[in-house]
């Protein structure tokens, strides 16, 4: 009996002197099949898979974005003068004595007083040049590493003040904050931050740097201190108490703890 029902019937096969065509249920089944393959192929070869990387960030950051850089530069202090002053006060002599030692801290070879020329205080400002030169030299500043300069003053009605500079490296950023070169709101699809994103850190990180080089290479160790390390070792060969009294009463854990009921 032939099965003409489900798939055994497109699966049967004609007998041998069949008329059917050869296009008959079971081959149309076939190419229905091969269709569908050729379909799902198709869908395949559009399909883009994604990379297997490790991470998922495409660059390092704000470290590429803001690098913090090494340059020479000015560091400046500035003292106001009064048209009818021209004495350096106790304070301020106090405060450009300790700058001259930051200058020598820093390496400086010499400092320029920078006097203002052409103001409504420029007497005033000359004979308070000489008390910054001595107080400079209290800083440790040689008298002969002092020079001071003149300086043009555009606003003839304002006064200006005396400016003390000498050169020292500082670390700062390459461009300034706050360009925002692209939109906040933009989609980022590829895991990425903003582009101002780390700059104002970057800025401050600059600024706060006792020493610039650190950013460069570590200050290294200084040597142990051999007669600190004899004395503890020579107590602790000996059973005595190694490390210094601070009055507290030595207690376990058990006894510290109180329990409720």
């Amino acid at each position: 009996m032939r099965i003409s029902h489900g798939l055994a019937s497109a699966a049967a096969v004609p007998p041998v002197g069949s008329s059917r065509s050869a296009a008959g249920p079971g081959l149309a089944l076939l190419i229905a099949i091969s269709g569908s393959a050729l379909a799902l192929a198709g869908c395949a070869a559009n399909y883009k898979m994604e990379p297997t990387v490790t991470g998922s960030t495409l660059n390092d950051g704000y470290r590429t974005r803001h690098p913090i850089v090494l340059t020479e530069s000015a560091e400046t202090l500035d003292v106001p003068v009064g048209s009818q002053s021209g004495v350096l006060t106790q304070r301020m002599a106090h405060t450009i004595t300790l700058f001259a030692q930051d200058s020598r801290r820093q390496g400086a070879t010499g400092l320029t007083i920078l006097v203002p020329s052409g103001s409504p205080n420029e007497a005033a400002a000359y004979r308070m040049s000489a008390q910054i030169v001595t107080a400079l030299a209290a800083g440790g500043v040689p008298k002969t590493a002092i020079s001071r300069v003149p300086y043009t003053v555009d606003q003839t009605a304002a006064d200006a003040p005396i400016r003390i500079a000498y050169p020292r490296v500082k670390a700062m950023l390459t461009h300034p904050c706050g360009r925002w070169p692209d939109a906040v709101a933009t989609d980022k699809f590829n895991n990425q931050d903003d582009f101002e994103f780390g700059c104002s850190t970057q800025a401050n990180v600059a600024a706060m740097v006792a020493d610039p080089t650190d950013l460069v290479t570590p200050a290294g160790m200084d040597p142990p201190d051999g007669t600190r390390r004899a004395t503890v070792i020579a107590k602790f060969q000996k059973g005595e108490q190694t490390k210094a009294n601070d009055g507290a009463k030595t207690q376990t854990v058990a006894d510290s703890v109180t329990g409720g009921n």
